[in-house]
């Protein structure tokens, strides 16, 4: 639920109208849009390819905004690259390898703010391999680099039925 409400939140900011100075409603052509949305996945991609290269915790870095924060579970959220640094030194890269593909991008008209989703999988020495899916939000620094400002994820990757299935067995279990 409470990432329902992210991703509706999201998409409230990402649909709002850019407008100029004088708060005219500007037209941005399809194939502007479209640009700007892969320029987004190729920079998601190469925030995977990164980290596949060089290591998590280096892409994670070098990727956050100042003022990151990334969302994990059963614990609070962590703010700042300097604390978002602190956090993944606990868990060498020599242990984990993280990669991730992209499923969809999509940015505001403005072209500052947009979102990525996909699905991960991490490999841990002597642990079974991790699969699940992941939502970042990303905004554009004064440099113009895409950073991301909010990063989080979900273990397990099920799909159609067994997916559904699932759900309604935590349901259940609930319930009694």
């Amino acid at each position: 639920m409470r990432h329902l409400a992210l991703l509706l939140l999201t998409t409230f900011f990402l649909s709002s109208c850019h407008q100029d100075e004088h708060g005219t409603r500007r037209k941005i052509s399809p194939e502007i849009m479209d640009s700007m949305r892969n320029d987004l996945l190729k920079t998601d991609i190469a925030f995977s390819t990164l980290s596949a290269e060089k290591g998590r915790n280096t892409a994670f870095v070098e990727y956050a905004a100042d003022n990151a924060t990334m969302l994990r579970p059963y614990s609070m959220p962590v703010t700042g690259r300097d604390s978002i640094a602190a956090l993944l030194s606990h868990h060498p890269d020599t242990t984990r390898h993280l990669t991730w593909i992209p499923i969809s991008a999509d940015v505001a008209r403005s072209g500052e703010i947009g979102y990525t989703y996909g699905t991960y999988k991490l490999v841990t020495k002597n642990e079974p391999d991790q699969v699940g899916t992941y939502c970042t939000i990303w905004h554009k620094d004064k440099d113009k680099h895409w950073k991301f400002v909010l990063d989080t994820g979900n273990e397990g990757l099920a799909s159609g039925d067994r997916a559904v299935e699932d759900q309604v067995e935590k349901i259940e279990k609930k319930e009694h």
